[in-house]
Order: structure tokens, then C-alpha cells, then sequence
């Protein structure tokens, strides 16, 4: 076998239930296949490509005789350039990386290789079903798209700071205390100095993280503002902006990502592979200063994001970008040696089982707690929700809306109010693309 080096062109910034045996993944992997060959271009955003490049050398075991090249930039650029050759019918990759957040736009795409007829539906029970089903067309015929990682959300938050104020750092614990908005608001208030350390980083996340699984529409597509807790929810948001206990930033801004590892901004919510980002971005010497445990007010298991890999219709070598999804995703040698290099969580099931260890050890970083046992329980009871090509555009408003109503000193109803105006209005056009697109797929009933 002749060696290799990966090709790697950074054009960007980081942007950003246990089932089945373990042997229906092994059995892929089982003999070198030297029938597969040429080169096949890789295309996404960081930390992908260190994933990939973690699990090269046993993709390149199993497929000697296939180069494979990484072309990865930041998350926007790289859906624009996507979605422009795929336009163009040229100029894509032969495989490439669509985030969670993108996947309802790609999903009757017929620029897209239908993987059915690549023999994809026999992996269908080996992976999470709520992520596998946003990868099918609209009207069921077509799956675009093989999952990668899942986005179980957790709360994250300072263990320093917390037993510095007289707060339990331990996940149980802290779960219980802030299980009620009275829990959530008591813990703020202890942890805030205003001015100079806060609690959140925008007032407005506690209301996002209902949202979270952008699911802002039925199948009939009517915007679903409405659901349990959500006036409460806003009330206590209104509370830590008008205490001065949120920074009022970004959670994604240099302000938010200095304050997180200064220890001023002290906890934030996210999918679980935001594990990685701290560890080896944000915060790379903060190990034994955070925690995490699930969201709070009773919030439901949840999932923030995740990406699929699709292949593009205008590949040369749609075998050979075959076989590198099937290594990578519906392995577990693929799967768990780009999750121990990244954090990103397995969409694949039977990789849980195969290494109990990376899912159930305690982790240095955390202090010696588990966060991605608690990932693993959240991951296996995500509901399957229907996402729309207007969910973020939606997701925006969450943000701005609020804001707006804060500063005019709106009721939690009136805030609701505003936010269903602004994506009604926002998403307009974008909505009338979806109900085309349904039409197309002979699946629209409504007017």
C-alpha cells in the first residue's frame, strides 16, 4: 500500500437505545477492496476535515487504492459554493458535507445522488431514525443523504464559578436545582456580578433552546410558536435581561468565546459537539473548570444540528465517494475514531456499543464527569420533528425579536406575538418555495 497525504485547503474559521450489534458496522470493513479506485474530493467545514483525517488510515486499509482530497472552509462559504455547482452541474465534490441546518433545502435535490440506489437502505435501522428521516424526500422516494453526527443539547456551565458561590457542580444535582424557571433564576442571580460576570451570554438562549430542534413548522407548514412553557419561559428571560445577568452578545462572538474561558460567562447550551469546541478552541486549558448536564425548566430531550454527507449527481466516482461514506459513517471504526477526535456524536447506532468506554468514562476535561452518557440517554429519545427550508431564517428572529421586545418593554405574550409576525413575514417568499417544492413532490394538500 502506498502512503498517502490528504490533501488539506483551509480557506476558514471554525463556524460551526444502545441497539444493534456492533458486528453489522465491522462487516463493512472486513477485507481490503482493491476493485474500488481513483480520486474522490472531500468538501466541508472544520473540524470535519480533522475527523476525516483521523480515519484515513483505516479508510485507506480497507480502500487501498483510492486518494482521497479534503477541500474544507467555513460552514457559509462552503454551502454557497455547494449550492452553486450544483446549480452549475460542475465544480462540486464528490462527496460533501450539508449541515443539519441546511438538509431541508438539499433533500428533493435531484443534482444529488439517490443513495437508495446505492444500497443505502440497508443501513436505514443502524441509525438514529429522527435524522435518518430528514434525509428523505418530501414525497418518500428519495434519500439524499447518510447522517453523521447528532447534536444532543446539553447545558454547559463553570464548575469554578459554581462552587465558588456555594452552588452543586455535580450534573445530577445542578439538573435538580435549576429543574423550575425559579431554580434557573435563583442560580443566575448567585453566579452574576453585572458588569463584570454573567450568566448567559443573550437573555434570549433559554427561549432558542425550545426551539432548538428547528421545528418551527407542521407538516401543513403553520408556524408552531406555541408550545408548553414557552410564557414562562420568556418571563424568566425577560428577568435576566432587565437583572443585567446576560451579556447581551453572541454566544458564537469573540466576546462570548474569551468570556467562556475567563470564567466571566458562565454556562451556554449546545449540541454536544460544542465538548470540542472547548476543549480545543475555546477553552483548551480550562480542563476540571467545566460541566454539563441536561437542560433545564424541564426542558425535552433535544438535538441542536449535526451534518449529513451527500454525493454530488456530477461526481466521476460516485463508487469510490460511496465506499468513503460508508467507511466513515456506517462503521464503527470510522464513526468512533472521528467522534475520540472531534466530539461529534454518532448518528450510528452500533457505534455506541462498540466502544462503551467513550461513551460512559468519565472525561478529564469535564472534571470527571460523563457528558456524553448523559448525550448517549438524550440522543436515543430525540423525536422525529419535520424541518422546513424556512427553519433559518425562523431561528434569526428567535434573537432579534426578543431583543426588540425586551427593549419596548413587552409582555412574554407580545413577544410571541412579534416573533410570529417577523418569520411570518421574513419567510414569506421562502415559504412559498417549500409549498412548490411539495407540489412538485405530489404531496401538498393544502391551498
Amino acid at each position: 500500500m502506498k502512503a498517502r497525504n490528504a490533501k488539506r485547503l483551509l480557506a476558514g474559521s471554525l463556524a460551526t437505545v444502545m441497539a444493534m450489534s456492533m458486528m453489522t458496522g465491522m462487516q463493512l470493513t472486513a477485507a481490503a477492496d482493491e476493485e474500488i479506485s481513483g480520486t474522490i474530493e472531500v468538501g466541508g467545514w472544520p473540524s470535519g476535515d480533522d475527523a476525516f483525517e483521523a480515519a484515513l488510515d483505516g479508510f485507506y486499509e480497507a480502500y487501498p487504492d483510492v486518494e482521497v482530497e479534503l477541500v474544507f472552509t467555513d460552514t457559509t462559504a462552503h454551502h454557497q459554493s455547494l449550492q452553486t455547482a450544483l446549480a452549475a452541474g460542475s465544480g462540486a465534490p464528490d462527496v460533501a458535507m450539508v449541515e443539519g441546518a441546511y438538509i431541508a433545502q438539499y433533500r428533493n435535490s435531484s443534482a444529488l445522488t439517490d443513495l437508495y440506489t446505492l444500497g443505502a437502505d440497508e443501513l436505514k435501522d443502524d441509525f438514529v431514525e429522527f435524522k435518518w428521516n430528514q434525509a428523505i424526500s418530501d414525497d418518500g422516494q428519495r434519500l439524499v443523504a447518510i447522517p453523521w453526527d447528532l447534536g444532543p443539547t446539553l447545558y454547559y456551565y463553570r464548575t469554578d464559578v459554581f462552587e465558588e458561590v456555594g452552588l452543586p457542580t455535580d450534573p445530577q444535582e445542578v439538573a435538580d436545582l435549576m429543574s423550575t424557571w425559579d431554580g434557573v433564576l435563583e442560580v443566575a442571580e448567585k453566579v452574576s456580578i453585572p458588569g463584570e460576570r454573567w450568566f448567559l451570554p443573550s437573555a434570549a438562549y433559554p427561549y432558542q433552546w425550545l426551539f432548538i430542534n428547528r421545528d418551527y413548522y407542521d407538516e401543513d407548514l403553520n408556524l408552531r410558536l406555541e408550545r408548553d412553557g414557552d410564557l414562562d419561559c420568556l418571563e424568566a428571560c425577560l428577568k435576566i435581561r432587565e437583572n443585567g445577568w446576560d451579556m447581551n452578545v453572541d454566544m458564537w462572538s469573540a466576546e462570548a468565546y474569551a468570556a467562556y474561558a475567563a470564567g466571566t460567562c458562565v454556562s451556554v447550551a449546545s449540541g454536544s459537539w460544542f465538548s470540542g469546541f472547548l476543549k480545543t478552541d475555546i477553552d483548551p486549558d480550562g480542563a476540571g473548570h467545566w460541566g454539563a448536564t441536561v437542560l433545564p425548566a424541564g426542558m425535552p430531550a433535544t438535538n441542536w444540528g449535526g451534518s449529513f454527507l451527500v454525493i454530488p449527481e456530477q461526481s466521476e466516482n460516485k463508487e469510490a465517494a460511496w465506499a468513503f461514506i460508508k467507511y466513515m459513517l456506517a462503521t464503527t471504526e470510522g464513526q468512533n475514531t472521528m467522534f475520540k477526535a472531534v466530539d461529534y456524536f454518532p448518528s450510528y447506532k452500533p457505534a455506541w456499543d462498540a466502544a462503551p468506554e467513550l461513551y460512559t468514562d468519565p472525561d478529564d476535561y469535564f472534571g470527571g464527569q460523563a457528558p456524553n452518557a448523559i448525550a448517549t440517554e438524550i440522543a436515543s429519545q430525540v423525536p422525529v420533528v419535520y424541518n422546513t427550508m424556512m427553519d433559518t431564517t425562523a431561528e434569526g428572529y428567535l434573537y432579534s425579536s426578543f431583543n426588540a421586545g425586551a427593549e419596548a418593554g413587552e409582555t412574554p405574550e407580545q413577544i410571541r406575538e412579534r416573533l410570529g409576525n417577523d418569520i411570518e413575514a421574513a419567510c414569506a417568499e421562502l415559504k412559498e418555495q417549500q409549498i412548490q417544492t411539495l407540489k412538485d413532490a405530489g404531496v401538498w394538500d393544502g391551498e
